[in-house]
């Protein structure tokens, strides 16, 4: 049970399958993800408003007089600042980094501006040029200083800056992968070589961050069009090889000494304000789930103390602040480089200042702090929100994965605990499943929800009658996608645990966010035991309650075969016959039978076809996928002799 398995490795084991099945048969492992649905999201999300984002112009900006060029990342992205950078390629984030240096970074993988791998079929092995960041033309030539037009000089003392961290929280770049740093100057194409830094055989595992200081002395580039960009090498068919940078900086009067900025900065993003979950149905609510405390972290980037204030604020969904307003008070903030982050708890009082009107399923409150200090670098990084929601789901995790957890066992099943607080009807069960480069929607699983057994997962209390598979959805919050129950599930006021069993060798790899760690609610049983993952995390399965059994954003897998498509005879001897109300089904549909280890066996149009012959299947326990272009069915049979 140990984290080796990872997409290039993966990869490798279409290619020798027989060395992995005794290597990766049992146990849980830790999987990488195949694509970005965060930037899949946002790019549909552009070209349904007919306004996709496109490079910004080749003007050229000018160096602040004061503050040079700065870019924190401490944006909400996706994308890079228009008004510094040309390029989408890179993803601008908060949840790939480990400490940043403030909040947000830009991380370099091998996927392009869509989410998608460039090349799927790149192999394991090999490294190619994948990301680039490019800055807009720069006015290296001359600027205003008292009135007059000055050129810049060597002895001005141009300095260049940035932090890098590899891997972070995602995947760890290899020896033949790299991250480097090129200038141009004005007039020319030729980018030149200037920085550069190989992955290792292993990336760091902590949270250390690099400092790299370019001066500009190359009199080519002190003219009106200097650019500078950063590209990775990485294996371009999935979301590898990570390297997160940070606080790039362009300015004058620099020397190789100025490495302590004046900053102080939030570092992640603010925690949930239920003391549990991350969301809850809002018919659930009460108040004993509000938190009776709540901090975060900030990073004093400067060599000594910094004298700070403190605030927070909370609006409801009309944007009315519904608290008043929280002063923290002021006080000393040490360096991080001698004392590490600073624990900012805006309250600690028995509740969070504010009373919750009655919720509906629409309900939603912004909470804002604020974090005061002169002078400060980089003010829109003391600033930080967080959106709560009360919806009908739970949840722990924050919506976006950075990692996934698979099985390659018959059988094997996997759950989450969760505690109701009222008793209603469970409808159906969101899973977040993380493409992978074979056909997983040809692979199947039962849905499962168990009742309690001291703390692990008990008894069954539903098995889905029909089988189902992965569905990757290009709606709803990172792809997540409902799986009804049939009939729904009325639940007591318990302690429960929902997932699946899955009938496939094959991995059925479950999105894990690795900001928020509800390992003790995780839980996996290849072996007949319930076992906590030996990774941390938070697994991408919430229970969805309630009356409605659809809400806005999340497509639905529907099992739309009870009604409207049927196989007989069940068993089947020689020949399988399909019955539809459908008449696009028979007339233009298309068949796959599947073995219990997701094997395809037969697949083919149906082209009016009277019946499908099967009389060359073995005995046994089989699954015919059944689609055209308005549906798909899936259904279980069994062939005799």
């Amino acid at each position: 049970m140990t984290r080796t398995l990872t997409t290039k490795n993966y990869i490798l084991f279409l290619f020798f399958i027989s060395i992995s099945i005794s290597l990766f048969s049992q146990g849980l492992t830790e999987n990488d993800l195949s694509t970005n649905q965060v930037l899949v999201k946002k790019w549909d999300e552009l070209k349904m408003r007919s306004g996709l984002r496109t490079s910004s112009i080749y003007d050229t900006i000018n160096l602040d007089t004061i503050k040079g060029i700065l870019d924190d990342f401490s944006y909400e992205g996706p994308y890079p600042d228009t008004a510094i950078w040309m390029d989408n390629m890179v993803f601008i984030n908060r949840g790939y980094a480990k400490a940043p240096i403030t909040l947000g970074t830009a991380t370099f993988d091998g996927l392009n501006a869509q989410g998608y791998p460039y090349d799927f079929l790149a192999s394991p092995t090999s490294s190619s040029s994948a990301d680039s960041l490019t800055s807009k033309p720069i006015n290296l030539l001359n600027y205003i200083n008292s009135g007059a037009t000055v050129n810049y000089l060597i002895s001005d003392s141009l300095y260049f800056s940035f932090y890098y961290q590899p891997q972070g929280l995602g995947n760890f770049p290899n020896t033949n992968d790299s991250l480097m740093l090129e200038f141009k100057a004005p007039g020319t194409s030729v980018w030149n070589h200037i920085w550069a830094k190989n992955g290792t055989v292993r990336a760091i595992t902590d949270s250390i961050w690099k400092l790299v200081m370019i001066p500009i002395k190359d009199i080519q580039y002190l003219n009106k069009g200097f650019q500078f960009r950063f590209r990775n090498y990485a294996t371009v068919s999935g979301n590898l090889d990570h390297w997160n940078i940070d606080y790039v900086y362009l300015n004058k009067y620099r020397t190789m000494a100025d490495t302590i900025f004046e900053d102080v900065a939030f570092e992640y993003n603010l925690p949930s304000l239920l003391n549990t979950y991350s969301k809850m149905p809002w018919k659930h609510y009460n108040a004993t789930f509000m938190k009776t405390g709540y901090s975060t972290t900030i990073r004093n980037n400067y060599s000594i103390q910094k004298f700070g204030s403190f605030e927070y604020k909370i609006y409801d969904e009309t944007g009315a602040q519904v608290n008043t307003t929280y002063t923290g008070g002021s006080g000393n903030l040490d360096p991080y480089v001698t004392n590490g982050p600073v624990n900012y708890a805006p309250f600690t009082s028995p509740s969070l200042n504010f009373t919750i009107p009655p919720l509906t399923d629409t309900s939603n409150y912004t909470i804002e702090c604020v974090v005061s200090t002169n002078p400060d670098k980089c003010k829109r990084n003391d600033t930080i929100r967080h959106k709560q929601e009360f919806l009908n789901y739970y949840a722990y995790d924050d919506g976006s994965a950075e990692t996934a957890y698979g099985m390659s066992t018959l059988n094997a099943q996997m759950a989450e605990k969760f505690v109701s607080t009222i008793a209603d009807t469970l409808r159906c069960i969101d899973i977040y499943f993380n493409p992978i480069l074979t056909n997983a929607n040809l692979f199947a699983f039962s849905l499962n929800v168990w009742g309690d057994n001291g703390g692990t997962p008990g008894t069954a209390i539903y098995t889905s009658d029909t089988v189902l598979t992965p569905t990757y959805a290009h709606a709803g919050q990172d792809q997540f996608v409902h799986y009804y129950l049939y009939p729904p599930l009325y639940l007591a006021a318990s302690t429960f645990y929902i997932g699946f069993t899955q009938k496939t060798t094959e991995f059925l790899n479950v999105g894990v966010d690795k900001n928020i760690n509800t390992q003790d609610k995780m839980f996996y049983n290849v072996t007949g035991t319930w076992n906590n993952p030996p990774f941390p995390g938070s697994l991408m399965m919430h229970p969805v309650f309630g009356v409605a059994d659809f809400y806005a954003g999340i497509e639905n897998n529907v099992s739309k075969n009870k009604t409207e498509v049927s196989v007989y005879p069940n068993p089947a001897n020689d020949k399988l016959y399909i019955k539809s109300k459908s008449t696009d089904i028979i007339e233009k549909g298309s068949y796959s039978i599947v073995d219990l280890y997701g094997r395809i066996i037969l697949q083919n149009k149906f082209n009016k076809l009277e019946y499908i012959d099967i009389s060359s299947l073995a005995e046994g326990v089989y699954f015919i996928r059944i689609a055209d272009e308005n549906q798909l069915s899936t259904v279980k049979f069994i062939k005799v002799n």
